[in-house]
């Protein structure tokens, strides 16, 4: 359910993009930009690499071999059991898939500011009833500050239309 939310929130990153790039509202790129990329590009990385560990404990589990596991100094054997091995990959393939929404997000919102847009030019109500007809949780896409603020339009109805 978190992937098919996180998705739908880039939806509508996306969405207010456009919104944001009709108003002009541009930024430059942000001085940590590139070490922000960096960083997810390691984490990226790293968390394949566990992808590709967790695949060879489970060829491991599935020909009943225990792993030789080094921690601390002393080595010793675990036996894998395979179901839970295959839970392991299907959240870590989830959670890279996560993260590589979050860096392409992050990426194609670079140059433009969102905030000004769904502040001033977004009325508050058609995002409201966008969320609740997608199942999205408000928190996701307004902050406390915004919350409060537009607490007039939180009784929004799912079908309203502008």
């Amino acid at each position: 359910v978190s992937a098919a939310v996180d998705e739908r929130k880039a939806d509508y990153d996306r969405a207010n993009k456009e919104v944001a790039i009709l108003c002009n509202h541009q930024r430059s790129v942000p001085k940590a930009h590139e070490d922000q990329v960096e960083k997810m590009e390691a984490k990226l990385k790293e968390m394949n690499d566990e992808l590709a560990e967790l695949e060879d404990d489970l060829r491991l589990a599935l020909k009943g071999k225990p792993k030789k596991v080094d921690k601390d100094g002393v080595k010793k054997e675990v036996t894998l059991n395979a179901d839970s091995v295959r839970n392991k990959i299907a959240r870590k393939k989830e959670a890279i898939q996560k993260k590589q929404l979050q860096a392409a997000v992050k990426e194609d919102l670079k140059m433009v500011a969102l905030g000004t847009s769904k502040i001033n030019y977004m009325d508050p109500r058609i995002t409201i009833a966008w969320c609740k007809r997608n199942d999205v949780p408000i928190e996701k896409i307004f902050n406390k500050s915004l919350l409060g603020k537009f607490s007039w339009a939180m009784e929004t109805e799912p079908d309203f239309v502008f």
